[in-house]
């Protein structure tokens, strides 16, 4: 058997492509590395570029496979907010913000859409013949194009769970049960045929399976160990000043507060005379977002790290490196089961992780099981302070976090053993059904 007949044809249908800026790009990029490139093909509906390090195959989904509704107000432009990474960081003009007003009062998280499967997305799929459809879900007129498709085709389903949305989905505006109705009814439909069912961790797997039924499997961003631990030091040497980074994304329902928090506390330990400055590095760090986070001389914005040798050279020379998520409800119920693109990466160079959450997330839990994070659970600056002297004061934690980030790293998350189970699990999806009588009504 040559090497690509061991690498199943994988249809990946996804609202974020493959890229080196979201998350989930990022965690699919990693994953699927090494994949031969004629044997994945993309359809998404991204804003952000993609990247061709995996996949040469591209499918933009447009007005004829997604159909949105909702009349003039659909077609008019979007109120600009923190956490669309691909919105501009002006306010837009009074009339446009009325219009906005009243198309979240009328429809609220998103527009009614209905999905299609077009001639021309049916000849592009009957081209490249996938054997098997994998698919993180999405907006209901995406997860209505997957629903379609594998009817058509009759193709085996992946289905891959990134964040717990379909709990917060469709809460506001009119026609707002209706939507989570239709989101909700998708879901589970798409759930009842998957033959492969994988979660973002070991908590939303246990969550989902009692949720959905069936069997859940953790799969998450993954790193090459061995050769990005390289860019670490040795964490007992601090540097002058104090460099707190984080990296990663920032939005409201996830971590914005907390992070303004963290801000904070460097701030006022900067003012007390401690010689420390905090480095955000993110690519949705919008005009307001960096209001809300604060101005001070010790506090600086960057963008995204969007290639790996900078990313992990930065990360890897910090001295503290922040993991904060959000205290609020509506946050907590989103992120609950999440787990951030940039665990792997923080773990694997070794520096010292402060975790700022509630004690319910998973990312929290995580850390407190593994001992590879400083956790503070409790929200306020008088705590954060407290936590980041400590971690400049306390050398053994500093090397007693860092021995213990490593070896979850290598456990749990090296590229080298990943990939091979990823593989493995769509392999196994594959050939559930008789591949050649697929591809033969193909």
């Amino acid at each position: 058997m040559s090497l690509s007949e061991d690498y199943p044809r994988v249809l990946f249908i996804t609202p974020h492509a493959f890229n080196k800026v979201s998350g989930t790009g990022i965690t699919f990029t990693n994953l699927f590395f090494g994949w031969p490139k004629d044997r994945i093909a993309t359809v998404h509906d991204d804003c952000q570029p993609v990247t061709y390090e995996v996949c040469d195959r591209f499918y933009r989904l447009g007005p004829q496979e997604i159909r949105k509704f909702g009349g003039t107000l659909a077609n008019r432009e979007t109120l600009p907010k923190a956490s669309n990474a691909c919105g501009e960081t002006q306010s837009a003009p009074l009339h446009i913000q009325a219009l906005q007003s009243a198309k979240n009062l009328i429809f609220g998280d998103g527009l009614p859409q209905s999905g299609l499967l077009s001639l021309n997305l049916e000849t592009w799929i009957e081209d490249f013949k996938p054997d098997v459809i994998f698919t993180i879900l999405g907006s209901i007129g995406l997860m209505e194009v997957v629903e379609k498709i594998q009817a058509r085709y009759n193709l085996p389903l992946i289905v891959h769970m990134m964040d717990d949305w379909p709990s917060v989905q469709f809460q506001k505006g009119l026609l707002g049960p209706f939507q989570r109705r239709r989101m909700a009814g998708l879901v589970r439909r798409l759930m009842d045929r998957s033959e492969i069912r994988m979660g973002i961790c070991d908590s939303m797997c246990r969550a989902f399976e009692e949720r959905y039924g069936g069997r859940f499997v953790p799969f998450q961003n993954t790193v090459d160990v061995d050769k990005w631990h390289r860019s670490a030091r040795d964490p007992s040497h601090l540097n002058d000043p104090i460099r707190v980074v984080y990296a990663g994304s920032v939005y409201p329902n996830a971590q914005l507060t907390s992070l303004r928090d963290c801000c904070r506390a460097v701030a006022e330990l900067c003012d007390d005379g401690y010689a420390i400055q905090a480095e955000i590095y993110s690519p949705s760090l919008t005009k307001e977002s960096r209001e809300i986070l604060g101005e001070h001389p010790a506090i600086h914005f960057n963008g995204a790290l969007t290639d790996d040798r900078s990313f992990f050279d930065t990360i890897g020379s910090s001295d503290i490196l922040l993991m904060p998520s959000n205290f609020d409800n509506e946050s907590v119920n989103f992120i609950r089961y999440s787990m951030p693109t940039r665990v792997p990466a923080y773990l694997a160079v070794g520096m010292p992780i402060l975790v700022y959450g509630s004690p319910v997330v998973a990312q929290v839990q995580y850390a407190c099981e593994f001992g590879w994070g400083l956790v503070v659970s409790n929200q306020g600056s008088e705590a954060l302070k407290n936590g980041i002297v400590r971690l400049i004061n306390d050398i053994d934690l500093r090397r007693r976090l860092s021995a213990a980030a490593l070896s979850t790293a290598r456990e749990r998350h090296d590229a080298s053993i990943l990939r091979d189970q990823f593989r493995d699990e769509i392999s196994t999806a594959a050939v559930s059904r008789d591949i050649a009588f697929r591809q033969s009504t193909i």
